[in-house]
């Protein structure tokens, strides 16, 4: 048997963090967003090519609070909703994820005498192992694969870079950042992970709100998962995945709405036994 046992991959159940879709309308803010992914996973059990069908969902309540000028926290708690489709049935998951705790500060914020706005942030993160982990591959209620697990088990690390220009109703940004992942209670870990996001935004303003549509690429990087500091050997593990991203917000004084969608424009996951399909990401957020 060959388990399409993946990594940390591209917001495909554990782990996934995006702290780019969040909105940087203020210093201030409480935000409730759900992200989809959808995934096709196929692998080889006793001569027989398996195939499933994997639906991410991560429902999330994040903040922002900057106590001095120009250093912000923010936390982001995630609920997972997962589900799997095979000829073996269906299998469902619903826990609470690992918390995430990200500080972020801005290095430089200038306007130029043309109308230029330039911004760049540096921050750095922990993500606890609060998330439910553990799987039996023997267990047949259960789906042997570390990826549809609410949590990796494991303390990570996070360093991100975020830079944005405005020049009148046109806004450019860039965001990369990078995850070390830690070892579980299995010895289990998780390739790290580059991450990163480049987006065009145009601002359309009116009396009292504005609209802002948004196209982007997303690029994600994993390296190949490891168990007691060896190289996985028996599973396809490891990957990339660009995505071109479509997204929508409308904002207001205190309140924003948002969509954003992704769809893969090339990939190689897991040695390809993993294929991306399309997603979203949907949030809401209150500017204090």
């Amino acid at each position: 048997m060959v388990n399409a046992n993946a990594c940390d991959i591209c917001g495909c159940g554990v782990g996934n963090f995006n702290p780019y879709l969040f909105p940087h309308l203020a210093n201030n803010w409480f935000s409730v967003s759900w992200q989809h992914r959808f995934y096709r996973t196929h692998f080889l059990e006793n001569g027989e090519m398996m195939n499933n069908s994997e639906y991410y969902n991560s429902f999330s309540i994040a903040g922002q609070y900057s106590p001095v000028k120009g250093l912000q926290l923010m936390a982001v708690v995630p609920f997972a909703v997962n589900a799997q489709y095979g000829l073996e049935g269906s299998k469902h998951l619903s826990k609470i994820g690992d918390v995430f705790l990200m500080a972020n500060y801005k290095v430089l914020s200038m306007r130029s005498s043309n109308g230029m706005k330039h911004d760049l942030l540096l921050g750095a993160g922990i993500k606890f192992a609060t998330g439910d982990h553990g799987f039996n591959e023997n267990d047949e209620g259960n789906v042997a694969n570390s990826n549809f697990q609410a949590g990796t088990g494991s303390t990570d690390y996070l360093v991100s870079a975020y830079y944005s220009l405005k020049v009148r109703q046109f806004a450019f940004s860039s965001g990369i950042n990078y995850k070390f992942n830690g070892t579980n209670k299995e010895g289990y870990s998780f390739g790290n992970r580059l991450q990163s996001l480049t987006q065009v935004k145009y601002i359309k303003a009116f009396s009292h709100f504005s609209v802002v549509p948004s196209v982007g690429i997303q690029t994600e990087k994993m390296n190949e998962d490891k168990r007691s500091g060896i190289k996985v050997e028996d599973q396809h593990t490891g990957g990339f995945n660009t995505q071109a991203l479509l997204g929508l917000d409308i904002n207001q004084r205190k309140w924003a709405v948002g969509f954003n969608y992704s769809t893969s424009l090339q990939q190689n996951l897991a040695s390809r036994a993993i294929n991306a399909r399309g997603g979203f990401n949907v949030h809401i957020s209150y500017s204090l």
